[in-house]
């Protein structure tokens, strides 16, 4: 009898269908072992919560990540859910038809998370809303206060032009690498042509430029912007091998102690540690961020910043457990915890509440008091437009290139998108 009993429980076992899974694709480009890890652990959270979900979760270093996106999109392999840096990129993206409206599943809790701003980033000019915002960057001047005090250089007195340029003279004088820069990847560059025309073009300017009116980026400002940008590299200020460099070796040599200054984004804090060599990078105290120099005549408000406000879309063919996922990942619980570890600086209302850390709480208080937070030029100006900026501004940095050549070819590139 009990031979009978247990044969009819397996019968009865292997009669129960198997509980289907939905798969989730996150493509990330998270590169940080330790943050990495992070995701991981939330996923797994997920997965123990929902054993009907299966969340995957891909990655692609950035370079191959942009590269490669267009094609994935289009494909039967797209990723459910992919990062995203919102701007123009994006909004070709929805014009494309490659990406799913999730106004009408993220819920009302979720949109109020991230509030309007988080709301607005990730709605497309067709009304739909196709993404969640999840953090706020700042691109500021990292800066070695043991090679500043090597050099004789005072931090405060690079704050102009001219001051900053006797700074990086000073360094050169000084047997130092004055800067860090990943030209091989072409967008570490781009900061800085970025940064300028914020500081001399202002928004208004960039605005108008980008709608192409009147002679757009082949306009004074941005012309000047590019003589500015040579007048730096004409002193030969970047490590040897600049050209060839990605944003990882840059990154690296700066977190080894082997450059003055890094202009990157508040990222940087972690992978200059983890591209360094002994995994450390530059300790706490040695560290600083800089103000970026100010131009005089300039028209840029003197508190304008320059970043991102990344998060995540939806590609077309989504299902409502990805917005789920999604919904769980980016939680005050669970985005509190990136904050902690200082990773990036959660947009979830309440998150970076619990940040120690003072190079992002300053990173957090330049945005929160800034009259323009510029998206990254490359993202707001969509692919085809902010690759060439990416391209003359590599060039630029090579002083390979005239400043009115760099102007006249983004403006051709706008004029070629309008």
């Amino acid at each position: 009898m009990k031979r009978l009993a247990l044969a009819a429980m397996l019968g009865l076992a292997l009669a129960m269908p198997v509980q289907a899974q939905t798969v989730v694709k996150h493509l990330h480009i998270t590169s940080i072992p330790a943050e990495v890890e992070l995701m991981n652990s939330i996923a797994a959270d997920f997965m123990a919560a929902n054993p009907d979900i299966k969340v995957e979760l891909p990655f692609l270093e950035n370079e191959a990540f942009k590269a490669k996106l267009t094609t994935l999109l289009q494909s039967a392999d797209a990723p459910d859910v992919f990062h995203s840096w919102g701007g123009g990129v994006f909004y070709e993206q929805a014009a494309a038809g490659v990406l799913r409206p999730i106004e009408d599943v993220l819920s009302e809790e979720a949109k109020a998370n991230v509030g309007t701003a988080g709301v607005s980033a990730f709605t497309a000019p067709d009304g739909h809303l196709y993404g969640v915002a999840r953090d706020v960057s700042e691109v500021v001047l990292w800066y070695n206060k043991a090679l500043f005090e090597q050099a004789g250089v005072d931090p405060a007195s690079m704050a102009t032009w001219e001051g900053f340029l006797a700074g990086v003279q000073a360094f050169k004088d000084a047997g130092i690498t004055p800067i860090a820069i990943g030209a091989k990847d072409k967008w570490p560059a781009h900061f800085w042509w970025s940064k300028l025309v914020i500081r001399l073009a202002g928004q208004e300017g960039f605005e108008a430029a980008a709608r192409g009116e009147g002679d757009g980026f082949a306009g004074e400002d941005f012309v000047k912007a590019g003589e500015y940008f040579l007048q730096l590299a004409e002193l030969d200020p970047w490590q040897e091998g600049f050209l060839a460099a990605t944003y990882g070796d840059a990154s690296g040599q700066f977190g080894d102690g082997l450059a003055a200054m890094h202009l990157m984004g508040d990222w940087d804090y972690g992978a200059m540690k983890d591209n360094s060599a002994d995994k450390l990078g530059i300790p706490d105290e040695e560290l600083g961020i800089l103000p970026f120099p100010t131009i005089e005549g300039g028209k840029g408000d003197p508190t304008d910043t320059l970043g991102g406000l990344g998060g995540v879309l939806f590609s077309r063919n989504a299902s409502d457990a990805a917005v789920k996922w999604i919904e769980f990942f980016n939680s005050v619980e669970n985005q509190a915890k990136y904050a902690k570890d200082a990773y990036y600086i959660p947009i979830a209302k309440g998150a970076a509440d619990v940040m120690t850390n003072p190079f992002k709480a300053q990173i957090a208080q330049n945005i929160g008091n800034a009259h323009w937070h510029a998206n990254f030029f490359d993202q707001a100006l969509g692919p085809n437009v902010g690759g060439v900026v990416n391209d003359v501004s590599a060039e630029l940095a090579g002083s390979a290139m005239s400043a009115q050549e760099a102007a006249e070819l983004i403006k051709e590139a706008v004029d070629d998108s309008l």
